[in-house]
C-alpha cells in the first residue's frame, strides 16, 4: 500500500483547503465521462448530459466530494473509512478501473488549474493520495 510522507499529507490537506472542490470534482467527472464514455453506463438517469454543469454530474460530484472530504480528514484511515463505500460500489457493479480513471482526471484538472505550482513533487503527493483512495474503494471487490 502507498504511504504519504508528512510533507505530502500537508500538501494534500492544504491544496484541498484552497480548491473550489465542487467545481473541480464536477470537471474531473465530466472529463472521465467524455474521454472514457463507457464509464457512463451506470448513469442512464443523466439522459446523456455529462457536462460539469449538468445536474446529474453536479449531484454525483457532491457524493464524490463527500467521500474525498472523509479521506482528507483522516488520511491514515482511508481504507477503514471506505469499507462500506467499497462494498456499495462493488454491489452496483462499478468497474475498479473507473476509480483510476477519475484519479487521472483529477490530476489533469489540478494541473490545468495552476500549471506553475503543480510541479512533480505536488503531482506525486496528489497521485499517492488518489491511489490510496482508489485502493480503498477497490478493497472489497472479489
Amino acid at each position: 500500500m502507498v504511504k504519504l510522507t508528512d510533507a505530502q499529507e500537508q500538501y494534500v490537506t492544504n491544496l484541498w483547503d484552497q480548491l473550489d472542490k465542487k467545481t473541480i470534482t464536477a470537471q474531473a467527472l465530466a472529463r472521465v465521462f467524455s474521454v472514457y464514455p463507457w464509464t457512463t453506463r451506470l448513469f442512464k438517469n443523466f439522459n446523456g448530459h455529462f457536462a460539469a454543469c449538468d445536474p446529474g454530474v453536479q449531484t454525483h460530484a457532491g457524493k464524490v466530494l463527500k467521500a474525498l472530504n472523509t479521506a482528507i480528514k483522516d488520511l491514515r484511515s482511508i481504507e477503514k473509512n471506505f469499507h462500506e463505500l467499497s462494498s456499495n460500489h462493488q454491489k452496483i457493479g462499478v468497474d475498479t478501473q473507473n476509480f483510476k480513471l477519475l484519479s487521472q482526471a483529477f490530476i489533469v484538472e489540478l494541473a490545468l488549474r495552476d500549471k506553475t505550482a503543480f510541479r512533480p513533487e505536488e503531482h506525486e503527493a496528489v497521485y499517492k493520495f488518489l491511489k490510496l483512495v482508489t485502493e480503498a474503494l477497490s478493497n472489497n471487490y472479489h
